[in-house]
């Protein structure tokens, strides 16, 4: 017999026994619903205690989030739109500067940082700091401090500057060059016109070892196809670089090494006239991997000549695709006058002297190492090394015997370079010696 007029097929049960079921029916789930109430307060007493655990940033990036507005109701006004910033935490450290010199001309922070990425991009160098500042009369700039992402923790970080209303890269000194960016731009595009690229990019640079330059870059999407140095006081391309692409390249060379090395005397000819050089190094250098190697580029080196003697610093490197017979790379140094030479051309050391000189010199230095010495080679040149900048005083530059040589201990480590003395060719002094274990 049932008592629910909705399942006349259910069990009967008398009416206390149904008000008993109810009851601890009604009490499991208020039990439920109570647990389910303590377990979400928690949850939000930890995400609070979570935000509250996280490093808040010096500064921040803002955006600007425009909220939609009420429709209009009753013939009443809409409402107005509420600009609400929302605070982004940027993967770098950002200065007290971006707040007390901010101004609505600016550039965002994040459009700037965007700029700083097409020269130096994300996967080559880590972005450490972000600041703004005016220390540099008459300029607003974005300092970065950067360094580069592999070895990082070993790297030295370096700082470099952008305009903060143009975007554009920023030197310190660049005032001073004779040669302007905007000339330095349209000189790098006259000199390569057959490359394709979105923009050239070019920042000042004063490294005390390459000079006063512009250096350039022809990007292509976010990739650089050609890299070079424009120097700031002359306007000559000093070098360049181009990108070889090797996917779909063949393995062999078209061009032989004599066909690439007139295509390198014909490329210096031109750019500099008649100039006295001699081809000292011509090699192969395939590209690719050992294990998948492709047509690689032939590599030439040249000593600047002055009364038959070889320059041990002036001359020329120049690289040539064995395929298509392109140059793609070049590095001119020639920065010693004609005068600054020695006027005695003659070597009064002979070569033996020379050699037993630098061989008693490297036995004094290690007397341990004295039944292991090598004589590697010996060669009159010029000693023309100078520092970038300083112009040689005429007659200056001695003639001098360079002496390579190594021991037993250098010649186990394989990263260990020979080496290196220079003898006085007229007085048999010695100029220079760099020798390490």
């Amino acid at each position: 017999m049932s008592t629910r007029p909705d399942d006349p097929d259910a069990t009967y049960l008398p009416a206390r026994y149904r008000q008993q079921v109810l009851a601890k029916k009604q009490h499991r789930i208020y039990k439920k619903l109570l647990t389910s109430g303590i377990v979400i307060v928690v949850l939000i007493i930890v995400f609070f205690l979570l935000i509250g655990m996280l490093p808040v940033p010096q500064s921040s990036t803002l955006m600007q989030r425009p909220v939609t507005p009420t429709p209009s109701m009753g013939g009443q006004n809409p409402a107005p739109v509420v600009n609400v910033t929302v605070a982004v935490t940027p993967g770098y450290v950002t200065g007290t500067g971006l707040l007390a010199l901010h101004s609505t001309d600016m550039l965002p922070l994040d459009k700037a940082v965007s700029f700083l990425r097409e020269e130096y991009p994300a996967e080559t160098y880590t972005l450490n700091n972000l600041n703004l500042t005016d220390r540099y009369s008459g300029h607003m700039l974005y300092e970065f401090t950067i360094q580069p992402a592999v070895s990082s923790l070993t790297e030295t970080p370096f700082v470099i500057f952008s305009d903060a209303l143009t975007g554009e890269p920023y030197t310190p000194g660049q005032e001073d060059a004779r040669i302007k960016m905007g000339n330095a731009q349209d000189l790098a595009r006259k000199a390569f016109l057959g490359i394709r690229s979105d923009k050239v990019l070019v920042r000042y640079s004063a490294d005390p070892d390459s000079g006063r330059t512009w250096n350039f870059r022809f990007v292509k999407d976010t990739t650089p196809v050609l890299t070079g140095t424009i120097d700031a006081e002359t306007g000559l391309i000093s070098s360049f670089a181009q990108t070889i692409q090797t996917v779909g390249r063949p393995t062999e060379p078209v061009t032989g090494l004599p066909a690439a090395q007139k295509i390198a005397d014909r490329y210096i000819s031109g750019k500099n006239g008649p100039v006295a050089v001699n081809m000292s190094i011509g090699r192969y250098f395939s590209l690719g991997s050992p294990s998948d190697p492709v047509a690689g580029q032939y590599v030439f080196i040249y000593n600047r000549i002055v009364n038959n003697i070889p320059c041990e610093a002036d001359g020329f490197i120049v690289s040539v695709d064995s395929l298509t017979g392109e140059i793609t790379a070049y590095e001119r140094h020639w920065r010693a006058p004609d005068n600054a030479f020695s006027v005695a051309s003659d070597a009064l050391v002979l070569k033996r002297e020379a050699t037993y000189t630098i061989l008693k010199r490297a036995q004094e230095t290690y007397p341990e190492s004295v039944n292991g010495l090598r004589i590697v080679s010996a060669e009159i040149k010029w000693k023309d090394q100078h520092p970038i900048g300083v112009t040689p005083r005429p007659g200056s530059i001695p003639l001098a015997w360079k002496v390579t040589f190594d021991d037993e201990i250098i010649r186990a480590n394989n990263s260990a370079k020979p080496a290196i003395a220079w003898l006085d060719a007229q007085t048999m002094g010695i100029l220079d010696f760099e020798y390490r274990h």
